[in-house]
């Protein structure tokens, strides 16, 4: 996959993330994995996940609907720690009720094994204030 530089979060792009927007839902992600990433046990760090759906969900809703996304609540699973290459994020708006917008977001590994799951509650804010 060919480096690029992310325009979607500092933080993201802190963490190290690069991929490419596969889908006006998906996306293809390649995670180096630092050391400050992994726990003792050398496995993902759940945070890191969490920081990626988190930032997912968000751009998804930015994009469908041009607004901020500011997280107001996010509920996490995780089904497998060990570190891959390469992840792909999923991720698809449920609802929209006025300024409040819920999501899922899934993390799949290379092979297509699900890593991560989650739900996230947004609040919209207007690009120009």
């Amino acid at each position: 996959m060919e480096e690029t530089k992310s325009t979607i979060s500092s933080f993201y792009d802190y963490l190290g993330f690069i991929g490419d927007e596969t889908s006006e839902t998906g996306f293809e992600l390649e995670l180096p994995l630092n050391p400050f990433l992994l726990q003792d046990d050398g496995t993902v760090h759940p945070g890191v996940f969490a920081t990626m759906l988190d930032i997912m969900m968000g751009a998804t809703i930015s994009r469908q609907t041009d607004s901020f996304a500011t997280t107001i609540n996010l509920n996490l699973s995780y089904f497998d720690l060990e570190p891959k290459a390469n992840y792909t994020a999923e991720t698809v708006i449920l609802h929209r009720d006025g300024k409040y917008v819920t999501a899922d977001g899934v993390i799949y590994d290379q092979n297509k094994k699900r890593i991560a799951k989650a739900t996230g509650s947004f609040k919209l804010n207007p690009k120009n204030y």
